[in-house]
């Protein structure tokens, strides 16, 4: 129980973080990287293709999640698109989602064996 608060803790706290990174003016959609301390993982956008991909880089029986998130200009709150998950198997997992438009995008990666959040720059297609 206390595990699951402080990971949604974590999780909230780079949420909060990160929503003054949105207010900031956006870079455009390169190539875009964030990687856990310890070698646990990393998260990559690559732009050409619009393709993601989650690493969980240790073998310590955690895996790690990685989230694409947007800013709602309707609503101003930050929501999660995607989600991809890695560990317990060989190579990266992840995928295709299309960062079209004007939106902010960023990345935050969560090692699953607790404590805090690694957080993209925010990227934008459009720019």
């Amino acid at each position: 129980m206390a595990k699951k608060m402080f990971k949604r803790g974590a999780l909230i706290g780079a949420a909060t973080a990160v929503s003054i990174g949105f207010a900031a003016a956006p870079a455009s959609a390169a190539n875009v990287g964030v990687e856990l301390p310890y070698d646990r993982g990393e998260m990559r956008f690559i732009d050409s293709g619009d393709r993601f991909t989650v690493c969980d880089t240790r073998a310590d029986g955690h895996g790690v999640t990685g989230y694409l998130r947007a800013l709602n200009h309707l609503t101003g709150k930050i929501v999660t698109l995607k989600s991809w998950d890695d560990g317990g198997d060989s190579g990266c997992d992840g995928g295709n989602f299309d960062v079209r438009g004007n939106t902010a995008h960023d990345m935050v990666l969560c090692w699953n064996g607790g404590g805090a959040c690694v957080v993209s720059r925010v990227f934008k297609e459009n720019e």
